[in-house]
């Protein structure tokens, strides 16, 4: 059990001297500069009323800095998981509002579950079945629905949510028809947030001002526009005189803490969402935390943040608010601007508390529109072209694998297009490794080097068959290897002796040690003798007790191809060694 003096943000406090704490006041109060807007907005994308985006700003981070290994992870509502409880929350709440913050609820409770049940099966290892490429296509795919999502609140027109085709399409068809106000203040707020990315940074730098405060600052611009924003809104009355869609009132005060919904019905329809809610959010935080601490020398503990993270969904369940994860863009800018430890979070969350209690009336006159841009702009970044030119350009079959993933979201939607993009990588994997590539092998002249006869120019030993396998041996594989040994020696009638390299074998399953075992047999039938080489020891000590290690002896088992060849020419042999 863990005890309170090994909480990882006491002992990182304990280390750090009094400037990583100043960084980390400035860090924090950055980070919750950039956190209040999304946080609303993600709550918006949600279908969330904006101040649950705001409780889970304060209570997930707060808990989070206690447990949590990284020191420079922002914790809270994210973009791609809000998306996924709006499609999970779709059928099971409809339009019910009520229902609709029942179901967040219990999903945040649920994703918390899992993680845990990770964390105490020892399952981390699952995250790693979401392969680059399905991760690659799926935040790209969830980055374009989300956008396609908020065309309602940039236009103003009643458009469905959980359909993109439709969505677009009814847009072309009623684009005359949008409201006013609406594209001017979003589409307004959409132009202003780029242009205080790269523009504003080279204005600012232009001016005299540091890159790192030319960066800071363009951090605050966000606040910034949602603030002036609303202040135009309200002195506009832009919601009567244009109707103009805006927030309205935000319940003042913090989260009160119940359990109620422990008791609510869904906990079955909702636990398999809950399940790729936990996997996409752990993927996505143990990533960033992992690029960020490399870049300070520093480690992250995987089971330590399953445990963080698992803990931290519970209490936003209990908070009253959704899932959430690390998020990219936050911690990003959470490191940048200096933070050293948890502390920073801990900042943060006392500064959306601040404003939840005493400055929501500020934002009774935002814009969904703006909200909505304040969306756009942060999860245009997740379309990653690059990447997938990249992923093209080294392995086809992976990119195909990203390009239907991204088509199974849009089309099928999250949940769906996540399932079939780990179910074609995984098929692909199986593909590649059922069909391994093998290689005849020939000696380089004057080395004891071996390599393939297609590629090197090498001598070949006059009845010896020497074959590399370069993938481990398993079920759906030893057929074809078994296939690929017996062409070779239809070309070869001469061959007295068969000599595996097993350099690249890093396993062996029951059934293909049954089928090299028919395999011997049937060589020895035709008076030719099987040999291995190169026979790594994990691999060794579980051929030890076969019927198929016993027949071969020490005799027949190499330690190098080399040692091998000297055997089969009359020298002195090599026992078995692995």
């Amino acid at each position: 059990m863990l005890r309170i003096r090994e909480l990882p943000l006491l002992k990182s406090l304990r280390a750090a001297d009094a400037k990583p704490r100043s960084d980390d006041f400035v860090a924090g109060a950055i980070t919750a500069i950039l956190l209040i807007p999304q946080g609303m907005a993600y709550a918006l994308l949600a279908g969330l009323p904006p101040e649950l985006g705001l409780y889970a700003s304060i209570v997930p981070p707060a808990i989070y800095a206690l447990l949590g290994s990284s020191r420079a992870l922002a914790v809270g509502p994210v973009a791609v998981a809000a998306l996924m409880v709006a499609h999970a929350l779709g059928e099971y709440a409809a339009e019910d509002q009520a229902r609709w913050i029942d179901g967040a609820l219990i999903l945040a409770f649920e994703t918390g579950l899992v993680l845990l049940a990770m964390r105490l099966l020892r399952l981390g290892a699952l995250v790693h079945f979401i392969s680059h490429p399905v991760l690659s296509g799926f935040t790209s795919g969830a980055a374009l629905l989300i956008i396609v999502s908020q065309l309602k609140h940039l236009t103003g027109l009643p458009l469905p949510r959980d359909e993109p085709l439709a969505t677009v399409q009814q847009l072309a068809s009623q684009l005359d028809q949008s409201n006013a106000a609406s594209l001017l203040f979003g589409l307004g707020a959409v132009a202003l947030l780029l242009l205080t990315r790269s523009p504003m940074i080279r204005g600012l730098q232009a001016l005299g001002l540091s890159s790192r405060s030319a960066g800071l600052a363009s951090r605050m611009a966000p606040l910034t526009i949602v603030l002036l924003a609303t202040a135009l809104a309200a002195s506009l009355d832009a919601s009567a005189r244009y109707s103009l869609s805006v927030v309205g009132a935000i319940p003042a005060g913090l989260p009160t803490p119940s359990l109620d919904f422990l008791f609510l019905p869904g906990w079955v329809e909702l636990a398999p969402s809950a399940l790729l809610i936990a996997l996409v959010g752990y993927v996505e935080s143990i990533s960033v935390a992992k690029v960020l601490a490399a870049k300070r020398r520093q480690r992250i503990d995987p089971n330590q943040e399953l445990t963080a993270l698992a803990v931290t969904n519970m209490a936003a369940a209990a908070a009253g608010t959704m899932p959430v994860a690390g998020g990219f863009s936050r911690s990003v800018v959470n490191f940048e601007a200096g933070a050293r430890t948890q502390l920073a979070a801990i900042i943060t969350a006392g500064l959306v508390a601040v404003v939840a209690v005493f400055f929501t009336d500020w934002f009774h006159h935002l814009p969904h529109a703006v909200l909505a841009a304040v969306i756009v702009v942060a999860v245009a970044q997740l379309i990653d072209t690059d990447t997938a030119r990249h992923i093209f350009a080294y392995d086809r079959g992976d990119g195909i694998t990203l390009v239907a993933t991204l088509l199974g979201v849009l089309a099928l939607g999250i949940e769906a297009g996540l399932v079939l993009g780990i179910i074609l990588a995984l098929s692909l994997y199986l593909r590649r490794t059922s069909e391994p590539h093998m290689a005849v092998l020939g000696r380089v002249p004057g080395t004891e080097h071996f390599r393939n006869i297609d590629r090197h120019a090498v001598d070949c030993v006059s009845g010896v068959l020497i074959i590399r396998v370069d993938e481990n041996l398993y079920f759906a594989n030893i057929g074809p290897v078994e296939d690929y040994i017996e062409a070779q020696l239809q070309n070869r009638p001469d061959t007295h002796t068969v000599l595996l390299v097993m350099s690249a074998v890093n396993f062996i399953d029951s059934s293909a040690e049954e089928q090299l075992e028919l395999l011997e047999e049937s060589l020895h039938q035709r008076d030719i003798a099987l040999h291995m080489a190169e026979v790594k020891g994990p691999v060794m000590d579980r051929l030890r007790s076969t019927r198929l290690a016993k027949r071969m002896a020490a005799t027949r088992i190499h330690l190098s191809t080399h040692i091998a060849l000297k055997a089969l020419a009359g020298a002195e042999g090599s026992p078995d060694q692995g």
